[in-house]
């Protein structure tokens, strides 16, 4: 679980960078900043808190606490990407942030159903890892849009704004 884990916080890591680069051009306002203060924030948090997992003794007899421990630190990160305010030109990541959360906080609840049980539930285990990795899709297709890319993936369904209006005004012009 741990590569999975340290695989995907580096996916989260890069994304902020490049996050950084594109909000650190030109003349910003404020609710920008502020997104961009708190999007660092976010990135910080989840890099100490990979940190933090990669450094636990997966021997030790606390192993099992202390992963848990940061996975609840790691769906507070979460649930804080999902409450924040986001700035209209990037209004499109809103709904992804909220669905980053959600399945952030199944996988962790799921995990800790799983590593505190007296024998291991591989089905639920592998439910934990699916929700765990939807979660961190959710912040790669969060940077790539941030970055100004169209996010990639069979289950990515782009509309554009363009295209919406213009669909709608076709349908009220045949519906009347």
């Amino acid at each position: 679980m741990n590569r999975t884990i340290n695989r995907h916080f580096f996916t989260v890591i890069l994304s902020a960078w490049m996050i950084l680069l594109l909000t650190g051009c030109g003349k910003e306002d404020k609710a920008l900043t502020q997104y961009k203060e708190n999007m660092m924030t976010f990135c910080d948090q989840i890099k100490a808190q990979d940190t933090a997992i990669n450094g636990i003794d997966a021997t030790s007899d606390t192993a099992v606490t202390e992963l848990l421990d940061n996975l609840d630190q790691l769906n507070a990160e979460f649930t804080s990407l999902a409450e924040m305010e986001v700035p209209s030109e990037f209004s499109s990541v809103e709904t992804l942030a909220d669905e980053a959360g959600e399945y952030m906080n199944e996988a962790v609840s799921m995990y800790r159903d799983v590593f505190t049980a007296e024998n291991l539930d591989q089905e639920s285990l592998d439910i934990a890892n699916e929700n765990y990795s939807r979660a961190m899709k959710r912040i790669q297709y969060i940077g790539d849009i941030l970055m100004g890319q169209i996010p990639d993936g069979d289950d990515v369904n782009v509309t554009y704004e363009d295209e919406s209006a213009e669909y709608e005004q076709e349908s009220e012009s045949t519906v009347g």
